[in-house]
C-alpha cells in the first residue's frame, strides 16, 4: 500500500511540475524589445508594409511568429498577446494590411466584391514579411541572429486566421466568382488561430482539416466567424470540437465558456462592449505558449501537457484543450 501511495505522489508531483513548467499565463523570462513601427518597402506594393516587432532581449536564436491581425484592427492591436510570446523566447512580427483601420480602411465603404483584392494582398504580406527578413534585421540591430529561420509559425485573428490558413495550404473560393485563390508558400510549418474562421463563405466547412502541419485553434462560446454562408453575421457554433474529422496533422482546440470575438475590448477593437476579458486572456497566453513551445522548440514537458486535459482543473471547469 505505501508503495503504490508513493507512486501515486510521484505521479501527482509530475503533473504539478508540468502545470508550473509548461502552461505560461504569467509573463516569461526575457525582457521585451518592440519597434513600433518599421516601413518595408515592396515591390508591387503601393505604399509600404508597417510592422510591429516585439523580440526578447537575449542572447539565442528564437522562433518566429507572424501575426495576421483581424479585419479592420489598428496597428499594434495585439500587442497583449504578441508581447507575452516575445517574453517567452518568440520573435512576434506583426504586419499592418490593408484593410487595417490604421490604413484608413472602413468595411462600410468597401464592396464585398473587392474583399478578394484584400485577402490576397493579406496573403501576399505574409510572405512579404519572410522574403525582408534581412532588410529588417538590418534596420533592427538587435534582431540580427537572433531569427530561427526554421521554425516558423503562421498566426492570425479571425480574417487574419483565413490569411494564416491560406498561407499554410488552403485553397479559397471566391463567392461570387467561384475562382480560387491559393498560396505557393511553403516556409510556415506551425499554424496558430486565434479565434474561429470557418463561418467565412469563402472558406469550406472546417477549413483546418485540410492543413498538414501541426495547427492550434481558439474559440469559445460567444465566439464568431467574419460572416455567414447567408452573408450574415450569427452566433458561432461550438459544436465543431465534435464534429472535425480526423486530420492529418496534430490539431489542438481550446474552447472557453464565454469568450468572445475581442475578449472583450483587449484586442483589435476597444469600442465593444465589455468588460475586457482577462481571465480570458490570460488562459489564451498560457495555452498558446504551450503550444508554441511543443512544436517550435521541441519541449517534452509542453508537448506532454497537451496531451493532457488538464485545462479544465486549472481554469475551474472554463476551458478545454482536446487533441484532434
Amino acid at each position: 500500500m505505501r508503495g503504490a501511495f508513493s507512486i501515486l505522489f510521484l505521479v501527482t508531483c509530475l503533473h504539478t511540475a508540468v502545470h508550473a513548467t509548461s502552461y505560461k499565463p504569467d509573463p516569461g523570462p526575457y525582457d521585451v524589445l518592440v519597434v513600433q513601427k518599421l516601413s518595408i518597402e515592396m515591390t508591387g506594393r503601393d505604399h509600404p508594409l508597417q510592422v510591429r516587432i516585439a523580440y526578447p532581449d537575449g542572447e539565442g536564436s528564437f522562433p518566429l511568429v507572424v501575426l495576421s491581425h483581424g479585419g479592420g484592427c489598428a496597428h499594434g492591436s495585439y500587442s497583449v498577446l504578441s508581447d507575452h510570446w516575445a517574453s517567452h523566447g518568440y520573435v512576434v512580427i506583426a504586419p499592418t494590411h490593408k484593410d487595417s483601420v490604421s490604413e484608413g480602411f472602413s468595411f462600410e465603404k468597401v464592396d464585398p466584391r473587392e474583399m478578394e483584392g484584400v485577402i490576397h494582398s493579406r496573403i501576399q504580406d505574409l510572405s512579404s514579411v519572410l522574403d525582408h527578413l534581412d532588410v529588417m534585421a538590418g534596420a533592427v540591430p538587435g534582431l540580427v541572429d537572433k531569427l530561427d529561420r526554421e521554425h516558423i509559425v503562421a498566426a492570425g485573428h479571425s480574417m487574419g486566421g483565413a490569411a494564416a490558413l491560406t498561407a499554410t495550404g488552403l485553397v479559397l473560393e471566391n463567392p461570387f466568382t467561384k475562382e480560387k485563390l491559393h498560396s505557393s508558400e511553403d516556409r510556415y510549418n506551425v499554424l496558430l488561430l486565434l479565434s474561429e474562421v470557418g463561418n467565412n463563405p469563402a472558406l469550406p466547412d472546417e477549413p483546418w482539416q485540410y492543413i498538414t502541419i501541426p495547427n492550434f485553434i481558439y474559440t469559445g462560446t460567444d465566439d464568431y466567424g467574419s460572416e455567414s454562408r447567408g452573408n450574415t453575421r450569427i452566433p458561432f457554433q461550438y459544436k465543431v470540437l465534435n464534429s472535425i474529422p480526423e486530420t492529418p496533422s496534430p490539431t489542438h482546440y481550446l474552447w472557453v465558456d464565454g469568450v468572445d470575438h475581442y475578449l472583450g475590448g483587449l484586442w483589435c477593437r476597444s469600442d465593444v462592449s465589455g468588460p475586457p476579458d482577462q481571465d480570458g486572456l490570460e488562459i489564451l497566453r498560457g495555452t498558446t505558449t504551450v503550444f508554441l513551445d511543443a512544436y517550435t522548440k521541441g519541449n517534452a514537458e509542453a508537448i506532454y501537457f497537451l496531451s493532457t486535459d488538464d485545462m479544465r482543473d486549472l481554469t475551474h471547469g472554463r476551458a478545454t484543450l482536446r487533441l484532434k
